[in-house]
């Protein structure tokens, strides 16, 4: 049996299908059996719990051999301590796996997990790393994934009302671009396959790096706005702009610190590109089947 947490997630769901693709057995877990209902459909079963309710999880971790660990959501924009809800995500899953140890697992972490302050929200990734290799698991892999390509559809608003893109971080500083799908399948084959033994780390750089300002004139070819550019926003406006969305002082400082990480290159990858870590979605494809659709429906 494997446990699949953050099934409706974008990765998640990825690694609930393909393994059932490949025929096994699996138990998806969420908030919602109704949002649940697509794997119900497959043949899975179904587990209603809260991500921090460890008593529930205990129960839906009974019987199995292998899980896909993560922490849902990446953020709460109004959270007063989001270090505090991945804390309590953590020990749930935890205080599961102590009373039903696993073969196998496989994570979903972040480039800068490596990283033991200055990381934001990626901090709550390292403490999670760190108590998963405490516990009852004979071979654990942590997949730290880069920077998600679905980051990008964030600048829809702002090419639709200012015909330009505004961001926080330096345009010309290269980013190990990575569609969500291609961390699901990854993870897929690792708990398909079980080819893994110990405590590993494995970075995902996505089909290659690119700079900002490189994304920035590729999505602009793609809308049919040549010449679309990128223009950095201090720390303040960003901030500004957070607070203007709802998002708590303390989220707001995560973000904060995030970007300055970022930019100094505190948070970036520790691993050598190599095919392990490369994937297979580009930038381009990525924009024909999600940026595109989503553009389209921003127009009607």
């Amino acid at each position: 049996m494997y446990i699949i947490t953050g099934s409706t997630s974008n990765t998640g769901s990825v690694v609930a299908h393909q393994l059932l693709d490949a025929g096994k057995q699996i138990r998806v877990i969420g908030r919602s059996l109704e949002k649940l209902s697509p794997f119900i459909d497959r043949g899975a079963e179904a587990f209603v719990a809260e991500p921090t309710d460890a008593q529930a999880l205990t129960e839906a971790f009974q019987g199995a051999k292998a899980a896909w660990i993560m922490l849902q959501p990446n953020y709460i924009p109004d959270s007063p301590d989001f270090p505090g809800y991945q804390a309590q995500v953590t020990d749930a899953i935890a205080q599961a796996i102590v009373a039903n140890p696993l073969e196998y697992a496989v994570t979903l972490s972040s480039w800068g997990a490596d990283q033991e302050s200055g990381s934001g929200p990626v901090l709550g990734l390292h403490h999670m790393e760190q108590v998963m290799n405490t516990l009852p698991i004979e071979n654990l892999l942590h997949l730290r994934a880069g920077y998600f390509m679905e980051n990008t559809l964030s600048y829809l608003p702002s090419i639709q009302k200012n015909g330009k893109v505004f961001g926080p971080f330096d345009q010309d500083m290269l980013l190990p671009f990575i569609a969500t799908k291609d961390i699901g399948h990854a993870a897929a084959q690792a708990l398909i396959n079980l080819n893994f033994t110990g405590k590993l780390v494995q970075e995902l750089h996505g089909q290659r790096d690119l700079s900002i300002r490189e994304a920035t004139a590729m999505i602009g070819n793609a809308i049919g706005k040549p010449g679309l550019v990128y223009q950095q926003n201090t720390i303040p406006e960003f901030k500004s702009d957070l607070m203007a969305a709802g998002f708590s002082a303390n989220v707001i400082a995560l973000m904060e610190e995030v970007v300055i990480g970022m930019n100094s290159k505190h948070i970036t990858t520790s691993q050598m590109r190599t095919t392990a870590s490369t994937t297979s979605t580009s930038f381009e494809n990525f924009l024909v089947e999600s940026f595109l659709p989503a553009y389209d429906r921003m127009q009607e």
